[in-house]
């Protein structure tokens, strides 16, 4: 052994490691060609059938489950929505009916007022107060010193105005 150690140039570890795998590989020779174990013959392809159909099954049963869980998710969702809505509908006005002539902004009572494009209860309150304050409107453009109304607004309204 110890003229194998000197030839090698290897430590006793090392030998032996090698010894091992050198036994190793023998051993799975052996057994490969010596027919002393053979590889099973058994047909997995049932198996497999079985496992991929419970595998199915059970997708199946978590998909219905979800879609069920997020249909009802969605219904309350929707309910909830139109829940409020429902609320908040009946004090939104689907549609403003438009002046059918001229209204006098000297003259003119919150109601008449209201009628005027992009004029609310409180903003028609506000030209009343103003008109009080201030006196008579002397040309329509004046209306825009009002608070809360601007340009947008009274080019929206010029059409229905008038001071006289």
């Amino acid at each position: 052994m110890n003229k194998l150690l000197n030839k090698t140039g290897l430590n006793k570890k090392e030998l032996a490691f090698i010894c091992f795998l050198l036994a190793a590989l023998a051993a799975g020779l052996v057994i490969k060609y010596s027919g002393w174990k053979k590889p099973s013959d058994y047909d997995y392809s049932q198996s497999d059938i079985n496992f991929e159909k419970r595998l199915k099954s059970t997708f199946n049963e978590l998909n219905s489950a979800l879609s069920d869980s997020i249909n009802q998710t969605r219904k309350d969702e929707i309910n909830a929505l139109a829940d409020s809505l429902q609320l908040n509908i009946d004090k939104i006005p689907l549609t403003k009916k438009l002046p059918s002539g001229k209204i006098n902004i000297n003259s003119a009572s919150i109601n008449e007022l209201s009628e005027l494009p992009g004029i609310g209860e409180v903003t028609a309150e506000k030209i009343i107060e103003y008109r009080e304050l201030h006196g008579s409107f002397r040309n329509s453009e004046e209306i825009m010193k009002v608070k809360g109304i601007g340009e947008k607004k009274f080019n929206d309204m010029k059409e229905f105005i008038t001071t006289e």
